[in-house]
């Protein structure tokens, strides 16, 4: 069982629901499909890892086309820390909708969360490629009565085609289900999608032009970009952020201490990439998720940068002399080794 389970044995089925009774609940919802399911488990264990003693997580995967198989390794979750709900879907109804680069038609499943989690009246939603550093328990306890949800600004995209002054990133959002049934948005939202075939982000996109004005900002530490901070300090320098905000920290790794979830936006995802930003952090919480002894397959981001910013041609022909300088010699020194040793057999 993944995690030290806090009713013991001993303890009769009644008297471990009360005590479940007596726990602050946060509903929590991932969509995860074939090509996440290692870094949504890593994401959950870093959830339940750093929780408050009194929170209880329910946690809805929204399962797009995966097998039992796949969905076995989510159920060690289960226990006194959290219970979760497995919800298998179909993609067909987005098939032809637009997609864009590494973002697959599931992200559209958003749209869908009202309707798939129907006993919910608010869900907090997490993209995958998270990992959560503290309790979410007041994050999910904030009031977004009069709002489709709570999210926080995209600070890549404050000038954004859309021309939306606080355009959010729909990577960490708080979402009130109930509003979003009565106001049937899922349909709206699916109508958006379909009408273009130019939206860069896709379902947050379409997210920001329904939801806008409708929409609580939260603090930054519920979505921060660290590694991307990282990546791109020259540009997002800390008072570039401190003034985006509305915050006054003095370092990146205050920044970076201060958050509750950190979310990994850039292409260097830790579990693709072994040399990345916050690959240590987030192996951390892979060694103790129920996939610790999965074997990964990982590249060099290192490796991937030079080959982009050299020249295809140049490479090419950096090879090709190397080749006839050494490989010829070396291939040559085979066969002659190989010849020898037949003639003295």
């Amino acid at each position: 069982m993944f995690l030290s389970n806090k009713i013991t044995n001993g303890v009769t089925a009644d008297i471990g629901q009360s005590c479940k009774d007596l726990l602050t609940k946060v509903a929590v919802t991932f969509i995860c499909d074939s090509h996440y399911i290692i870094p949504t488990v890593v994401a959950i264990t870093s959830l339940i890892y750093n929780k408050n003693q009194n929170t209880y997580y329910d946690i809805y995967i929204i399962a797009a086309g995966l097998s039992e198989r796949e969905t076995e390794k989510f159920y060690e979750f289960r226990g006194s820390n959290a219970d979760i709900h497995i919800i298998k879907v179909s993609l067909k109804k987005f098939k032809d909708i637009h997609t864009f680069l590494h973002i697959s038609s599931a992200a559209y499943l958003k749209f869908d969360l009202p309707d798939l989690i129907p006993n919910q009246d608010k869900v907090l939603y997490l993209d995958s490629d998270v990992i959560i550093q503290k309790d979410l328990s007041d994050l999910f306890e904030t009031n977004i009565n009069d709002y489709y949800a709570g999210a926080v600004k995209d600070i890549g995209l404050i000038d954004n085609d859309l021309k939306i002054k606080n355009y959010f990133n729909s990577g960490v959002m708080l979402l009130n289900l109930k509003l979003m049934r009565e106001n049937h948005t899922s349909t709206a939202l699916l109508n958006i999608a379909k009408s273009a075939d130019n939206f860069t982000y896709m379902d947050q996109d379409c997210l920001n032009i329904l939801f806008d004005k409708k929409v609580k900002l939260l603090p930054e530490i519920y979505n921060c970009f660290y590694n991307f901070f990282l990546q791109y300090k020259d540009k997002y320098t800390l008072d570039y952020i401190n003034k985006c905000f509305g915050t006054n920290y003095s370092s990146l790794d205050n920044i970076k201490k201060d958050s509750c979830i950190i979310h990994l936006i850039s292409y260097d995802k830790p579990w693709i990439y072994f040399d990345g930003v916050f690959v240590r952090e987030w192996d951390e919480y892979f060694k103790k998720s129920p996939l610790k002894l999965h074997k990964l397959k990982r590249k060099s981001k290192k490796l991937r940068e030079f080959i982009v910013s050299h020249n295809l041609t140049e490479l090419s022909f950096t090879f090709f002399r190397y080749w006839r300088k050494n490989g010829f010699k070396f291939v040559m020194g085979k066969v002659k080794k190989r010849l020898f040793n037949y003639k003295n057999k």
